[in-house]
């Protein structure tokens, strides 16, 4: 979702923990381009499979909003995930772009205008843009990234939009389920993600073999 060709442009002077980052941003990238179109989709149709499953077993009844992203390849895609979260009556939102690295949310349905972000080069929904806030309380929230630790600490393309609005969603809603959408292999070892006061951890997050708990069980979803 978030474009490295959208992220403000490097420190001149980069701090020792800055480019472990930008080196293991380089490494994930680096592995997903070579994740093979087969590979894509299977791992598209077992992550939604895993996502309805956790909704469906939750102990929250009902439906509600869930807080999505338009993928683009090579990131793990969402093109089996949201027509199936449509069509099991939830509500879905996806984000664009905003000045100052902040995101609004746009209703997504199958179909629905696309347009391209002066911001970045993704498409993005066209239609009412809402804060967050209006949609509380969120029953799922889904974080794009390029992997996360056993802790829960995320590393992303480097903008900051999702660890702001995590930041902020923390304060309004702190119970909402801050999930990942991850390839297998992008779960990584505890402590291999440099965390800072600024990041926003997860709870854990969906991979096409199941839910990654950070608790560290990996086991199917519970809700």
């Amino acid at each position: 979702m978030d474009s490295p060709a959208s992220l403000p442009k490097s420190s001149p002077n980069p701090t020792p923990a800055s480019r472990m980052k930008e080196e293991l941003r380089r490494s994930l990238r680096e592995r997903r381009r070579h994740v093979a179109a087969q590979e894509q989709q299977t791992a598209a149709a077992e992550l939604a499979r895993h996502v309805l499953t956790w909704l469906n077993s939750g102990t929250v009844r009902g439906t509600g909003c869930i807080a999505a992203y338009l993928s683009a390849p090579p990131e793990p895609g969402t093109e089996v995930l949201l027509p199936a979260l449509i069509e099991a009556g939830y509500d879905v939102v996806v984000p664009v772009c905003e000045p100052r690295y902040q995101l609004s949310w746009v209703s997504w349905q199958p179909g629905v205008e696309l347009a391209k972000s002066p911001r970045a080069p993704l498409w993005e929904p066209v239609g009412e843009r809402r804060s967050f806030t209006a949609l509380l309380p969120l029953r799922l929230v889904l974080v794009p990234g390029l992997g996360m630790d056993q802790l829960g600490n995320r590393i992303g393309q480097g903008g900051g939009y999702y660890d702001r609005f995590l930041a902020q969603l923390v304060l309004e809603q702190p119970d909402a389920a801050r999930l990942g959408y991850l390839y297998n292999e992008e779960v990584l070892p505890a402590g291999r993600v440099e965390a800072t006061p600024l990041d926003m951890p997860l709870h854990g997050a969906f991979t096409p073999s199941g839910l990654f708990k950070v608790s560290g069980q990996h086991s199917s979803p519970t809700g």
